[in-house]
């Protein structure tokens, strides 16, 4: 052999070694296949049989399975075949029973994340979780949520529908929360959620979740037990902002604040929201931040104040909402400390403010039958 062709193939041999190996790609499913791919056949066997920070592709098809995801990776549904619905489903022949202990009581979590390690975030981009044919009972404090996130997590469900993750009154959507946990953050956005709603909350003061909840549809969020804790959409307790969500239906709408459920003493910004045909429209528990530019029709309460004196109240601001079709517009449940209520438009009310604590200027009324009826500082 050459000098020249020895030190060719000595170069080729050092390129090989140096070059990186190929990105495996994980799937489920079985539609996409080859040798770049690593095949698994149920989500439950690919979340524990890849390396932490991955991302797992799901193929369009029904998974009867309960996951629990406990590292950072990304679960994505992808399209094949003319279609982009993978399905989580309640797993046929199996006793169902609450898997996680959570702020509110004992859950069934369709798909859970907790103790993830190493620290890092978990994504859930459009998969559909469906918990129809889960009879879970309310009693001793029992839930259904369809994507759980437990103290010490977090990530971001992007595209995701949560569809009949109710059971007997009592279930969720999404839920995050986080109790001793460090802090975290969650961000839920682009998704539809049938029934349960999405809930964030904490009970740590100050608190140690963030939540962005933003661009999503919600509808019929009607909870029975617990006289309807959080509705549609609840940052409990918890930092963080509810923008660009359309919710329809049930009782309460948003729900913010710190006597809603959590004990933390969080701010929360509300704004560029759409609500619509629900007893309650915006419910306030001492919460702290900014409310505006908010679109209420056809609520009963279209906002609902409940200050406490155990818990920091205010400063609260609302302001440049438009709110139609109601019987009490602003309902005072008490006297809040730091609270301005002005620039909003209030149009079709029985009356227009409810046992306010003082005379309330500033907003454009209009076709309101009562402006001001009782105090709720008598």
């Amino acid at each position: 052999m050459s000098r020249h062709l020895a030190w060719f193939f000595l170069a080729v041999l050092m390129l090989a070694v140096s070059a990186p190996l190929q990105a495996l790609n994980y799937e489920v499913g079985g539609c996409k296949t080859g040798s770049s791919y690593v095949n698994f056949t149920t989500i439950s066997a690919a979340v524990i049989g890849v390396p932490a920070g991955s991302k797992i592709q799901i193929c369009p098809g029904v998974y009867p399975e309960q996951v629990t995801i406990t590292q950072p990776l990304t679960l994505q549904g992808i399209a094949a075949n003319n279609a982009s619905r993978a399905v989580i489903t309640v797993p046929v022949g199996v006793s169902l029973a609450p898997n996680v202990s959570g702020l509110l009581g004992a859950f069934y979590a369709q798909v859970l994340v907790q103790n993830v390690n190493p620290a890092g975030p978990v994504n859930i981009i459009g998969i559909t979780v469906d918990g129809a044919g889960i009879n879970l009972s309310c009693d001793s404090n029992k839930f259904l949520a369809g994507i759980f996130y437990a103290s010490g997590t977090a990530g971001t469900v992007n595209g995701v529908t949560a569809r009949n993750n109710q059971s007997s009154g009592c279930g969720y959507g999404v839920w995050a929360e986080n109790g001793a946990g460090l802090n975290q953050s969650i961000v839920i956005e682009n998704s539809s959620v049938h029934e349960g709603g999405i809930i964030a909350l904490t009970d740590q003061n100050p608190p140690t979740l963030t939540a962005t909840i933003k661009g999503n549809f919600l509808t019929s969020a009607y909870q029975t037990y617990n006289w309807n804790y959080f509705g549609g959409v609840a940052v409990a307790g918890a930092n963080g902002s509810i923008t660009g969500n359309v919710i329809t239906g049930g009782w309460y709408g948003i729900t913010a604040g710190n006597t809603i459920y959590g004990w933390g003493g969080g701010t929360v910004t509300i704004s560029q929201n759409t609500l619509a045909d629900l007893q309650s429209g915006i419910f306030l528990g001492n919460s702290i931040g900014v409310i505006s530019s908010n679109k209420i029709w056809n609520a009963q309460w279209p906002f609902t104040f409940v200050p406490q004196t155990t818990y920091p109240d205010g400063p609260t601001t609302i302001k440049g909402n438009i709110a139609m079709n109601s019987f009490e517009a602003v309902f005072f449940a008490g006297c809040p400390a730091n609270l301005t209520l002005q620039g909003n438009i209030f149009n079709d009310a029985q009356v227009a403010f409810y046992r306010a604590p003082s005379v309330i200027t500033g907003n454009a009324l209009y076709n309101v039958d009562t402006v001001q009826a009782g105090s709720s500082c008598n």
